[in-house]
């Protein structure tokens, strides 16, 4: 067999080998979207209202208060931190965004305020399985 046709061959093994990668990468891309749409959709079983809680912040309590509307979080609000040390907590209400937008309290926590998220998040996870009883 010539060059010219070894070159062809090994160009056809590698078409080969990207098409089937590219299909595998599609399939998987359009499983993870589907994934993330599901969890994000009304299953969530939440019964619109509104619900309090309390976590452990990094000085005590914080207590809570979220709203369902339609099956989504449409606000988090900190209701009291009596003892939470305030710059610590402030650092930490960027979860209230984080949570609302990503319609779960499994968000990152914020660096350098990592009880206070901690708090922050285990009330918002104690008031929705409020919503889901």
């Amino acid at each position: 067999m010539n060059v010219k046709g070894i070159k062809w061959i090994n160009l056809i093994l590698i078409l080969a080998v990207l098409g089937g990668y590219h299909r595998y990468a599609g399939a998987h891309q359009e499983k993870m979207a589907e994934a993330s749409k599901a969890s994000k959709s009304n299953e969530s079983g939440w019964k619109d209202g509104s619900y309090e809680s309390s976590g452990n912040g990094f000085g005590g309590q914080i207590r809570v208060r979220v709203t369902v509307a339609d099956g989504e979080i449409t606000d988090v609000k900190i209701l009291s931190a009596k003892k939470e040390t305030k710059e610590y907590l402030n650092m930490a209400k960027k979860l209230l965004t984080d949570i609302r937008e990503a319609q779960s309290p499994e968000v990152d926590v914020v660096s350098g305020a990592t009880y206070s998220s901690n708090g922050i998040k285990e009330a918002v996870r104690k008031a929705l399985e409020e919503a889901n009883e």
